[in-house]
């Protein structure tokens, strides 16, 4: 996907405390590597709520995934491990603990009631926000056809002496909107190899003990529910909003494996957010 740069002036909405992070090289070492996408068409954000004791749950991310690769990947999706079927099993192979304070705050926000439930772009399906999987693809289908109304510019600086990743999202509304809204960023972790129950048997067997788990939630890098884009969510058509974070990784996750996914989303009293107008992903980029 190719990077573009948005003639309009900029709005800093949110500039995080950075640490002091040197320009250049550090001992003749590589010391930044750089990483842009922009998005100017629709992208849809699959949510997929799940856990290692849940045994229909290989088959849902399996559907899903096969469903953004369909797409040509504008369907971007995170597992989020929480709940019940998340629970780490002492002394056992399921002892892997996935669950992270913004998953769990997810999962009581959105009243998640069982697995694989899933929100999608959390707009609302039949009266629910909680979709079932086998209505994900319909669900999917109808909002990727919605026209876009904001492009979305995202870029990963990685300083590798110091494990930090610097983020940038750029925001633009092409379309007038009410409401306020706020721009969400969460990093994620691919390809982790754990066991996980399963009744599918097209899948493996009961237990999968090197079970490839698709961007597990790790982090949120900004606050669960986001930051304001302007000075209290009220956007103006076609004005570019700038929002950046640093953040450091841990040591023990592959950082090459973890991807940045950033989204803006309506505001809403009862649950925080809302409608999903835009989503974008991007990975870390460790090497030159």
């Amino acid at each position: 996907m190719s990077c573009q740069k948005i003639d309009e002036p900029l709005v800093i909405t949110d500039q995080r405390a950075f640490p002091e992070l040197p320009d250049d090289t550090i001992s003749g070492d590589t010391l930044k590597n750089f990483i842009s996408t922009f998005v100017d068409f629709k992208q849809v954000l699959l949510e997929d709520f799940t856990g290692h004791l849940c045994v229909n749950c290989p088959e849902a991310a399996k559907l899903a995934h096969d469903l953004a690769e369909d797409l040509d990947h504008k369907l971007v999706i995170y597992a989020v491990h929480a709940g019940n079927f998340a629970e780490p099993v002492a002394n056992s192979v399921l002892s892997e603990d996935f669950r992270t304070a913004a998953g769990n705050d997810l999962n009581t926000n959105y009243a998640i009631f069982a697995n694989p439930l899933a929100l999608i772009n959390r707009v609302e399906h039949n009266g629910l926000r909680q979709v079932f999987k086998d209505d994900w693809e319909t669900v999917v289908m109808s909002e990727i056809q919605k026209p876009n109304t904001v492009n979305m510019e995202l870029s990963n600086t990685w300083y590798p002496d110091l494990s930090v990743v610097k983020v940038n999202i750029e925001t633009e509304f092409t379309s007038a909107v009410d409401g306020q809204y706020k721009v969400v960023v969460f990093i994620v972790e691919d390809n982790i190899v754990a066991p996980q129950l399963n009744n599918d048997p097209n899948i493996g067997a009961d237990t999968l003990y090197n079970y490839i788990h698709r961007n597990i939630l790790r982090d949120a890098v900004s606050p669960t529910y986001g930051d304001y884009l302007g000075d209290n969510g009220t956007v103006v058509l076609n004005e570019v909003y700038s929002t950046q974070y640093t953040y450091p990784v841990n040591t023990a996750w592959v950082t090459e494996n973890c991807r940045i996914i950033a989204y803006v989303a309506k505001t809403n009293e009862t649950l925080n957010l809302v409608d999903i107008l835009q989503v974008v992903e991007l990975e870390i980029k460790v090497d030159e």
